[in-house]
């Protein structure tokens, strides 16, 4: 079920701090899918912040986006693991 429009305009403006017909035209302008996929990445981006800032289990953040970013952690750490085996490079 779509979103209500004036949900999503409003989402659109506190990402991006702007009034709601700058992001409405922006949105109509922008390729399809840009600004969904730039919020994305931003909350991607905050929730690795906020994983990496958690200094106990207690404090670190749960949910689907924590799980999603921890596993591309350890996605990312056991590939590096795997290139320093073979004698491969472990540049980032």
């Amino acid at each position: 079920m779509p979103v209500p429009i004036e949900w999503w305009g409003a989402r659109l403006c506190e990402e991006f701090h702007c009034l709601p017909s700058q992001a409405l035209a922006e949105w109509e302008r922008a390729p399809c899918g840009l600004l969904e996929t730039i919020i994305e990445m931003r909350a991607f981006a905050a929730m690795k912040a906020a994983l990496d800032r958690a200094e106990t289990l207690k404090e670190r953040p749960t949910g689907r986006l924590a799980d999603l970013v921890a596993d591309i952690e350890f996605a990312r750490a056991a590939a590096l693991m795997e290139a320093r085996r073979r004698g491969g490079s472990t540049d980032d």
